[in-house]
């Protein structure tokens, strides 16, 4: 298995039809290429130990890449699972939050919590916080407790370190890349 530093050298930007900006693409995302469930499993025990999950009920995973990572957290923890979508389905309780680069429909909504839950949200990537923020704003407006976010990848991006502080957002990143590495060029 290979340490989180060689996953820096696995990272490119691809571009995809509908949206504003291109995508990150790496090796433990299965989008983009075969990827290993070990290497994953191995990334995401890193997560678990830089994150307090003693006082969770569940981990919120957010698709389409943070699915799995999400699932390995969950399963490592022995947490409940629960994945935002973008149908708007015929449930009590739904919780409402915008993904403003997504191409795929910018709406999520997040089922089977309720007031007074604790959870941990799992990310495959954090580019500018702006979709993590959205998350935790309208999961807190629902009274959910989330202080707590942990990540594959993170871009190392001062203005996005400093959103999350402003927000009370614990990030916890397996590896960091720098701002430089992740945008685009011009």
């Amino acid at each position: 298995m290979s340490r989180p530093s060689d996953l820096i050298h696995t990272v490119s930007l691809v571009s995809a039809a509908n949206q504003a900006r291109p995508q990150l693409a790496h090796r433990l995302d299965g989008r983009y290429e075969p990827m290993s469930p070990a290497e994953l499993t191995g990334l995401v025990k890193e997560l678990v130990t830089s994150i307090d999950v003693s006082a969770t009920d569940a981990v919120l995973g957010l698709p389409e890449g943070g699915v799995a990572p999400a699932f390995v957290f969950a399963q490592l923890t022995d947490r409940p699972l629960i994945l935002s979508t973008r149908l708007q389905l015929a449930l009590p309780g739904g919780v409402s939050f915008e993904e403003p680069h997504s191409g795929l429909g910018t709406t999520h909504q997040i089922y089977g919590l309720r007031g007074g839950d604790r959870i941990v949200l799992i990310e495959d990537e954090v580019t500018t916080g702006r979709t993590v923020i959205n998350v935790v704003r309208a999961l807190r407006k629902a009274g959910i407790r989330i202080d707590e976010v942990g990540s594959l990848l993170v871009v190392d991006d001062p203005a996005m370190w400093r959103a999350m502080s402003a927000e009370r957002i614990r990030l916890s990143a397996v590896v960091r890349l720098r701002a430089d590495v992740a945008a685009p060029s011009a």
